[in-house]
């Protein structure tokens, strides 16, 4: 029994010696049935790595130009490549970055050329020629002066104004104002002092009056000239019960219109109520219906009436100097003043309009000085005299005023006051007011009817005489001044 165990023990370490033996040759030839190699370190599994490498493909697809007609090959494992896994140790299969790929031609509609900078004309300025247009007021004249006076006129659309003057019909002068307006203001300058011009108004394109005349304003060494003074033309009044008013206005206002034309004056004033509804435009359109021409022509100074009201309208259509409620302006050797005394605005000491007065009569030296305005400080009429009329007749007197116009009441009165002569000459048109005896003087001369007045300065003289709007135009309370 012992010599079995030491023989099968003898057994046992032949063959481990043998193995040793045989490991240790195959060791030393590096061939053999076995090798045993250390294993790699832990890598991505399989389908970590065809992801890897899949999505590594993609990225170099996406990279290439998309305009092409050849597919993109998509990379599958194979049945190899699943079936035999290595232990070979391999680098992964990380995305690397890439350089641009260069485009590459392509079967598709080639590229439209890229756009080339054509040069710009470089704009002109040429004006853009005004659309045709009417007139549908003027051309009439607004402050005349020796060397300027302004035309006015309105157009039925938005154009430019363009006034050509001179003093044949040549014309030789162009004053123009290329901004669009329905409402026309030209100054005309460079004139010679009382001289007479031809004009005709226009746009850049399009002539719209026919010639017409104006005299210039005589100069400061000039003492002869003539002016007229109307007031109470009362246009617009409407009818049905006051028809019968209308028509003595319309017809009045037609032949005091006429006598102007007759007696040719070098300018003209109105003492108010040029219109009998100052907000109606269509009574300012009446008043200009008959006024129109005779605007054109000769130069009308107007202040405001009562039943002009204050409006916009009559600032909307006259342009005079200073603010146009309370101006003044010289002619040859007189001054004239006119104020807005019609109810509407203070008079009285202190007030705004009385120190620009005092300051304004101060500041002048004329031989002769006239005041207008529309309330009356003395009147025997129906209206009556106006307290704030009344308010600067001691500036007037102090200051030698020599005549004051007035209105309001539509008939003829003459006063003499502190060496002031005042009238009432509101018989321009307007239904006749009578005398009633209610006011706290007596006139020196008064008649209840239509008129007009003219007066005449020559020199240290002034000369006024009323003309009455009969049929022969005939005379009525003339009368001389002379200057101190």
């Amino acid at each position: 029994m012992e010599l079995r165990i030491n023989r099968t023990l003898l057994a046992l370490v032949g063959i481990s010696a043998a193995l040793c033996l045989l490991l240790t040759f195959c060791a030393l030839s590096g061939t053999g049935y076995l090798v045993l190699r250390p294993l790699p370190a832990p890598t991505m599994s399989f389908v970590e790595s065809v992801r890897a490498t899949a999505t590594a493909q993609a990225l170099e697809v996406a990279a290439q130009p998309t305009a092409t007609n050849t597919a993109s090959p998509t990379l599958q494992p194979t049945v190899a490549d699943a079936a035999i896994p290595t232990l070979e140790t391999t680098a992964a299969a990380t995305p690397q970055p890439t350089t641009e790929p260069e485009a590459t031609p392509t079967t598709g509609p080639a590229a439209p050329p890229a756009p080339t900078s054509t040069p710009r004309l470089a704009p002109t300025n040429t004006p853009k020629p005004p659309p045709s247009t009417t007139l549908i007021r003027g051309p009439y004249l607004q402050w005349v002066r020796p060397h300027s006076i302004i035309v006015a006129w309105e157009t039925s659309s938005e154009v430019d104004s363009v006034v050509e003057y001179g003093t044949t019909q040549a014309y030789g002068s162009t004053a123009s104002d290329y901004h669009w307006t329905t409402r026309h203001a030209v100054t005309l300058t460079g004139l010679n002092p009382y001289t007479t011009y031809h004009y005709r108004v226009k746009t850049s394109a399009q002539v719209l009056s026919d010639n017409r005349t104006f005299k210039s304003a005589a100069g400061p060494g000039q003492s002869h000239f003539t002016f007229v003074v109307t007031g109470d033309t009362n246009s617009g009044i409407a009818g049905g019960d006051l028809e019968r008013y209308r028509e003595s206005a319309d017809e009045g206002h037609a032949h005091s219109v006429a006598i102007i034309w007759t007696l040719n004056p070098d300018f003209y004033l109105h003492a108010g109520d040029l219109t009998y509804v100052g907000s109606d435009m269509a009574a300012w359109d009446d008043f200009f219906s008959f006024e129109g021409d005779l605007m054109s022509k000769i130069t009308m100074f107007p202040t405001p009436g009562e039943r002009d009201g204050n409006h916009y309208n009559y600032f909307n259509l006259f342009y005079l100097p200073n603010n146009e409620r309370w101006y003044s302006f010289d002619y040859g050797n007189a001054h004239f003043i006119s104020l807005q005394i019609d109810g509407y605005l203070d008079v009285g000491p202190g007030s705004e309009q009385y120190l620009w007065l005092e300051n304004d009569l101060a500041s002048t030296d004329k031989t002769w000085k006239f005041v207008f305005f529309h309330f009356p400080p003395y009147s025997y009429g129906p209206e009556g005299p106006k307290p704030e009329a009344r308010a600067v007749h001691p500036l007037l007197a102090q200051y030698g005023v020599d005549m004051v116009f007035s209105a309001n009441d539509r008939n003829y009165q003459r006063y003499e006051v502190d060496g002031i002569t005042y009238l009432v000459t509101g018989g321009g048109g307007g239904y006749t007011g009578r005398l009633t005896g209610g006011g706290d003087r007596i006139p020196i001369f008064m008649e209840r009817t239509k008129h007009v007045m003219k007066i005449t300065v020559a020199g240290n003289t002034v000369h006024s005489v009323a003309y009455r709007l009969d049929a022969e135009g005939s005379e009525m309370d003339p009368f001389t001044l002379t200057a101190d």
